[in-house]
């Protein structure tokens, strides 16, 4: 399947466990291998306070996914690791979270 950037901002963004993280905002791509590295999802109000993830009033919180570990992308974009374990895989979530 072939996906543009246009297709995959906004898409929801599902955990293993089945809770809704937030959406799509950004792909980030390898200038070298114009491969996607990462996701940057900007969180639902519930998903960042479970994360860590500062927000304001006005700007939501984002947060950086690897590429590694996102299982599946069709109406939703799954990844293959639960809310909790986020915590282990990006081990410093809340300092890479940061509101825009």
């Amino acid at each position: 399947m072939r996906l543009s950037d246009k297709n995959l901002v906004g898409r929801v963004v599902v955990t293993a466990d089945g809770q809704a993280l937030g959406e799509v905002s950004v792909l980030f791509v390898d200038s070298q291998t114009w491969l996607v590295e990462a996701l940057q999802v900007k969180l639902r109000r519930g998903a960042a306070e479970q994360l860590g993830a500062s927000r304001t009033l006005f700007h939501a919180g984002t947060i950086e996914i690897p590429i590694r570990i996102v299982q599946s992308v069709s109406d939703a974009v799954v990844l293959s690791v639960s809310v909790e374990a986020l915590h282990q895989v990006l081990p410093s979530v809340s300092a890479s979270a940061t509101a825009h």
